[in-house]
């Protein structure tokens, strides 16, 4: 059937309406000259068939004999479609600019897809090769695979391995990443101790390497060593020959003081929102951004006023305003390739300008939960108040809030331990029989 369809389509076929009295005669003179029709419809009295064209040429002889008449209602096919498209030369030369265009974007990259990335991200990636010469728009011929993988490489001293192919117009990286290989370690080789950097009380502390140098309750300063990574080595005698250095590690809790204070005037404005407006299609371009119904900015009439003179003086400044929101879209021609167009909506939220003045009531309100949001902060940080003396206090203008906290923080850094050398025995006795 698709055999029969493909050579009706090459060579064409026309459809045609017999009317007569005997169009009983008209078939067998058809059959009996071996001409094929087909899709025979009746209406009203009236066939109507298709056939091939050269088959059309021998009706005439059949029309005498069985005499009917025969109008012609479509033509179809490659050959009638070649015939009324020789006019149109425009169409002929779009379909060859078309394919030439085809071909030609077909030998550059339009898409780089990364896979197997986690550490570096893809528009990482992609800078990194522009700076190499490759990006959207590169000639294919230009672009080494073998030379791309071992760039990245070189680039990304974490990745163990980089796949290049091109697919069609798409160039395609797939790395294998080694996550550690960004974890700086440190040399627990290095001798520390640590030491407390605020003053404090020492709440717990968990020594797992070095000598402890306080007990929970002491109280330390700025600077002081709570962990000596310093241990020395005791002969028989009791006397130090000599000193081991190892990296001091502990858990340490400091209990210090804090200082708060926040402030706030009692005099503030308020925003009475109103009905929102329409949603307002935005095209943009680059950095031009275009809204419809309006092309022009809209401070633009009032800018040229401003230029030419003829500003309006009397226009006072407004209390009233509206936040405007503008949600937009980039379009992608490929997976990575972003072309400098957005479209998206622009809506505006009116609202008027209130002034107000906090009671004593919601004063304490707001500052108790400016108080409470400093407080989550530092739960978030792991550190714990112990102790609040904070005071809420209001004045004519202003309310502040103030006081002293006592945190529980790990208030501990690590510092490089000053290494001594020993003399020998022998050194000594000399030095003492002197």
């Amino acid at each position: 059937m698709r055999l029969q369809r493909g050579k009706v389509f090459w060579k064409g076929n026309v459809r045609i309406r017999v009317t007569g009295r005997e169009p009983e005669r008209f078939f067998n003179l058809c059959g009996h000259h071996n001409i094929t029709l087909w899709d025979v419809t009746e209406h009203q009295g009236c066939f109507e068939m298709s056939l091939l064209p050269e088959d059309f040429f021998r009706l005439l002889p059949i029309r005498r004999k069985s005499g009917v008449r025969i109008r012609i209602q479509k033509k179809q096919g490659l050959p009638f479609f070649y015939r009324r498209s020789l006019k149109r030369k425009a169409f002929f030369i779009g379909i060859f600019l078309c394919l030439a265009g085809l071909y030609t974007l077909s030998q550059f990259i339009w898409n780089i897809h990364v896979e197997g990335n986690y550490a570096n991200s893809t528009q990482t990636i992609l800078n990194s090769l522009d700076a190499a010469g490759i990006h959207h728009g590169s000639w294919k011929k230009r672009v080494d695979c073998s030379q791309t993988a071992s760039y990245l490489r070189e680039q990304f001293p974490n990745l163990t391995w980089v796949s290049a192919k091109i697919e069609g117009t798409q160039l395609v990286l797939a790395v294998k990443e080694n996550v550690d290989g960004y974890v700086i370690e440190e040399k627990a080789d290095d001798p520390q101790n640590l030491v407390a950097k605020k003053e404090g009380t020492v709440v717990r502390i968990i020594t797992r390497n070095g000598i402890p140098q306080v007990l929970p309750g002491d109280t330390c300063q700025a600077g002081d060593i709570l962990v000596k990574g310093e241990i020395p080595l005791v002969n028989d005698s009791g006397e130090t020959y000599d000193y081991s250095y190892v990296h001091a590690d502990a858990d340490i809790d400091l209990e210090t003081t804090w200082y708060y204070y926040d402030t706030f005037p009692l005099s503030h404005t308020v925003r009475t929102y109103q009905k929102a407006e329409k949603k307002t299609p935005v095209f943009q371009i680059s950095a031009y951004r275009f809204f419809l119904g309006n092309l022009l900015p809209e401070n633009f009439v009032e800018s040229l006023r401003s230029m030419t003179g003829t500003a309006d003086q009397k226009t006072e400044k407004r209390e009233n305003g509206a936040d405007e929101e503008v949600s937009l879209q980039q379009l992608y021609l490929t997976e990575n390739f972003a072309l400098p167009f957005y479209f998206g909506y622009r809506q505006k939220f009116p609202f008027e300008v209130q002034k107000e003045t906090y009671s004593e009531h919601e004063a304490k309100e707001k500052a108790s939960q400016n108080y409470q949001k400093f407080h989550r902060n530092l739960s978030e940080k792991g550190l714990q108040i112990s102790e609040n003396h904070v005071t809420i206090e209001l004045n004519d203008t202003s309310c502040i809030t103030k006081g002293t906290l006592r945190v529980i923080e790990r208030a501990v850094e690590a510092q490089p331990c000053e290494m001594q050398k020993m003399s020998d025995g022998k050194e000594t006795m000399v030095d003492e029989q002197q």
